[in-house]
């Protein structure tokens, strides 16, 4: 079935080195929550393709819709011509999204949501700052860059990027060196009754919020289109703030009458245990951008907003050869008539507990565990060296390379890749996280 050479030494002779690996797994197929090597072996996949892959590899409705579409109509542009896939999708977004977004852009990837989304902002507003944060990661083309921190590597040899975009400290509570009453850690599932998976700021001034309203006065309110903000902050080091941070936000916005732009690239389409990440804090960003697993990993993002702000962006002030294209955009369609009928949502929040709660267990038994936080199926552990609070990338790296010699997955984020994400498939079942459980902890024994 396969040339003899193995992918990797193929790929290095054809495919440029830019793009990293997170392992050297040589995959055939998938299928559910199993990725599937050549020589037949499967691993649970804890990865989902980056989170792209929220209704498991394949769905057999998916794979039906794609193949239905295809047969009909693969491409026509929606420049050109109006089809159903693209419409059908929109106004299934516009129902299932906070209110007030109503009007959708379709692109094909989270970089271009977020571009759109930039652009949207300077073009209906007539000014050009933006505000983003520490950790934050908004993509890699130049607009996306220009808004992303996570990681200096990233803008690394790229600048100048966009001017006057100004970065702000997120609401990283593990980290912060303010005193903080931070959320019960709770060392058994029998108390699940009381569970909060969002810090508590009850005895906390928030500095983070008042370093933002500091920026926003001294570059001027009239010269700020919009702040940009993960609701949840992903390759930031899944960081979860206080409802309060992401409410104050909404807040400044009002004040100052600035645009909210929220990324839920990552934490959207039921994987926080909502449909999206916003319901959670109980507001409507202005403008927001999705992608990843708007279609079970085919390329497709979006970026949707306000009414009359896209009724404000002059036709052919943007635009796209693929937009909306009708085999992603009837995949799309299918993935969150899926994330419904199947009751994905809810098990994301149930299961997301069952697999906190399990690993702030182990948090009790490992000092290197320093931190163990997540809403949902969006579940980070930060890694730490005992002695202290020092980032510890090393043994993240060990621990990743053991798991997936005995058939677990696991990627990293975190400013210093020493956060290892939890981020299977909705579909994931208990006893499957249970196994997913007892391969980590075998790892973290082995390597610790």
């Amino acid at each position: 079935m396969f040339k003899k050479s193995n992918f990797k030494s193929r790929a290095e002779k054809v495919l440029s080195p830019v793009l990293s690996h997170y392992t050297e797994l040589e995959v055939a197929k998938a299928k559910g929550v199993y990725l599937i090597g050549k020589d037949g072996r499967k691993y649970l996949d804890f990865a989902s393709g980056i989170a792209a892959t929220n209704v498991g590899h394949c769905h057999p409705k998916v794979v039906a819709a794609i193949s239905r579409q295809s047969e009909l109509l693969i491409h026509a542009c929606a420049g050109v011509a109006y089809y159903e896939p693209n419409i059908a999708l929109a106004e299934k977004l516009k129902t299932i999204t906070p209110d007030g977004l109503d009007m959708t852009f379709f692109c094909q990837s989270g970089s271009e949501a977020i571009e759109a989304a930039i652009k949207l902002a300077k073009y209906v507003s007539k000014r050009s700052g933006l505000i983003a944060f520490k950790g934050s990661f908004h993509g890699r083309t130049l607009g996306a860059l220009s808004v992303t921190f996570s990681n200096p590597k990233y803008r690394e040899g790229y600048e100048p990027l966009v001017p006057n975009v100004y970065m702000a400290p997120y609401a990283y509570c593990y980290r912060c060196d303010k005193k903080i009453k931070r959320g019960k850690t709770f060392a058994s599932p029998m108390e699940a009754k009381d569970y909060d998976p969002f810090p508590k700021a009850d005895s906390c001034s928030m500095e983070c919020l008042t370093d933002t309203e500091t920026i926003i006065k001294k570059v001027g309110p009239t010269n700020v289109a919009a702040i940009i903000v993960e609701p949840i902050q992903g390759e930031g080091g899944y960081i979860v703030p206080p409802r309060e941070f992401i409410k104050g936000l909404k807040t400044l916005c009002e004040n100052y009458n600035l645009l909210l732009i929220f990324d839920e690239i990552q934490t959207g389409f039921g994987r926080t245990g909502k449909f999206f990440a916003a319901e959670h804090f109980g507001i409507s960003p202005d403008i927001m951008a999705l992608a990843k697993a708007i279609a079970s990993g085919l390329p497709l993002g979006a970026t949707i907003a306000r009414e009359d702000l896209m009724k404000s962006w002059s036709p052919g002030a943007h635009g796209s050869t693929m937009s909306g294209n009708p085999v992603t955009c009837e995949a799309g369609r299918t993935t969150i008539e899926i994330i419904e009928k199947e009751g994905l949502i809810p098990q994301a929040e149930k299961l997301g507990r069952f697999l906190k709660l399990k690993l702030l267990e182990l948090q009790n038994k490992y000092p290197v565990i320093g931190d163990v936080r997540g809403v949902g199926l969006v579940v980070g552990a930060e890694f730490v060296h005992p002695q202290g609070k020092e980032p510890n990338p090393d043994i993240v790296k060990r621990i990743r390379e053991e798991c997936l010699k005995n058939g677990l997955i696991l990627i990293s984020c975190g400013s210093d890749g020493h956060v290892i994400r939890f981020i299977p498939p909705l579909i994931i079942k208990k006893d499957e996280i249970a196994t997913a459980l007892d391969i980590f902890e075998a790892a973290l024994k082995k390597v610790s």
